[in-house]
């Protein structure tokens, strides 16, 4: 009697054994199945993003091209400091400290920032944008080299 119960154990155990290694099985699959989907997924955005960037690359050509086109119609402002020399532009010495830089770029924005030329004309209010344009550069160029 003792046999039986053995073997009604070791059929048990086998069958045990077969649910389990099925169990592995199918979750190996499972995990192949979403490995697979997820490298589908990652092709796919991988894809998109070139598509998109040769969109963004496209889009900034035609910007560039615009603006050419646009700079060949517009007037350039004679200015009474180089343009290239940040320095020059905030109207401060090269060895500057950081507040000074910081207070030139305040009075120079606070001159010549377009919001503040109210009763100014169309051109006079370009001159102005360009100019503050040339200092947030010339600013934020000088501030870089601080870091």
């Amino acid at each position: 009697q003792e046999e039986q119960s053995y073997d009604w154990y070791k059929q048990w155990e086998e069958w045990a054994r077969q649910q389990w290694e099925q169990a592995q099985r199918e979750a190996y699959r499972e995990q192949q199945k979403w490995q697979q989907q997820y490298q589908q997924q990652q092709y796919q955005h991988y894809q998109q993003d070139n598509r998109s960037d040769e969109y963004s690359h496209q889009k900034s050509q035609r910007r560039t091209q615009q603006t050419k086109h646009q700079q060949s119609g517009k007037e350039e402002f004679k200015w009474d400091f180089d343009p290239n020399d940040p320095h020059s532009v905030l109207g401060v010495s090269r060895n500057a400290s950081k507040d000074e830089v910081s207070r030139a770029f305040r009075r120079e924005m606070l001159k010549h920032h377009p919001d503040t030329q109210a009763g100014a004309s169309e051109k006079d209010k370009r001159r102005a944008t360009e100019r503050s344009k040339l200092i947030s550069d010339a600013y934020r160029t000088i501030k870089s080299g601080y870091k």
